[in-house]
């Protein structure tokens, strides 16, 4: 038995670690995939991915999610034929030694409720129901192209703006101000990805970000100033988000939003989102 621990994926431990994932996702009929990068992790220097190889073949396979500083997604996969024998628990362990050195206390586990190996391996372990996320799809051929809203309008956020798209982002999400930095700085610097800021006159109003890939395009960051909500501007925002999006010829529109976030859910679905997925999440706190 050996295991690594990687801050970087190759091709190779990239196409291991797809292989088993699909025969994992075919046992028990799932359909969530892994993000392979750790460009995006709070801590760019932290390990993200824990590879367990039995005789030189992959096992087992965790990764570390770990977007906002106090806590990390944990997912994980063992093949069918290779359960029940601790491998998880080796790779965890792992896991939460590297989590412990950036002072990570907080651990999500994404379970599908599907998912008979997943939820089984939680009652293992002290979790709590946490909430659960939806998984959304929009057709961009359902989409139309009519923007109506003369007194507002989008734009990218610029490096001028870049302070108040980054305070904006603190107040709307209840976040450090470090954090929002570091969200906004990201969203600006990665070539697939834009921030777009949503003004009335000069005047911010709300923010989005978009990750437009190889045949769809993702929303996260979206909202509206505290002050401003429940005045209909998420559903102007939102047309000028999709309008755009759909100018850049993706064949859909993903995002996902929280249980807790019904007003959010309610205005997705009145578009036209239809939920693809539902993913479960559990608190476990590093002893």
């Amino acid at each position: 038995m050996n295991v690594l621990k990687l801050h970087v994926l190759n091709e190779k431990q990239k196409n291991e670690i797809d292989n088993l994932v699909r025969e994992c996702l075919k046992e028990e009929k799932l359909e969530r995939t892994l993000y392979m990068e750790s460009d995006i992790n709070y801590y760019i220097n932290m390990d993200s991915f824990f590879l367990l190889y039995n005789e030189q073949k992959l096992v087992s396979v965790l990764t570390v999610f770990q977007p906002l500083k106090e806590e990390a997604e944990i997912n994980a996969y063992t093949l069918p034929t290779e359960r029940k024998k601790g491998y998880f628990d080796i790779l965890l362990s792992y896991a939460e030694a590297e989590l412990c050195e950036f002072g990570v206390k907080k651990i999500i586990f994404v379970v599908e409720p599907e998912s008979k190996s997943g939820m089984a391996a939680l009652k293992t372990y002290d979790t709590n129901y946490y909430k659960s996320e939806y998984l959304l799809k929009l057709d961009t051929d359902n989409i139309s192209q009519e923007l109506t809203h003369v007194d507002f309008n989008l734009n990218e956020i610029t490096l001028d703006q870049r302070l108040d798209a980054v305070n904006l982002s603190h107040e709307i999400f209840d976040i450090e101000l470090e954090e929002a930095f570091d969200i906004i700085d990201t969203a600006m610097a990665v070539e697939t990805m834009h921030c777009y800021g949503f003004y009335a006159g000069n005047s911010l109003l709300g923010i989005c970000n978009v990750n437009y890939g190889e045949n769809s395009a993702s929303i996260f960051g979206f909202g509206i100033k505290p002050d401003d909500q429940g005045k209909g501007y998420g559903r102007i925002l939102l047309n000028f988000i999709l309008v755009t999006v759909k100018k850049y010829k993706k064949s859909s529109i993903i995002l996902q939003v929280g249980s807790e976030n019904k007003r959010a859910f309610l205005l997705y679905q009145s578009v036209g989102f239809q939920i693809l997925k539902q993913y479960d999440y559990y608190e476990y706190f590093i002893e």
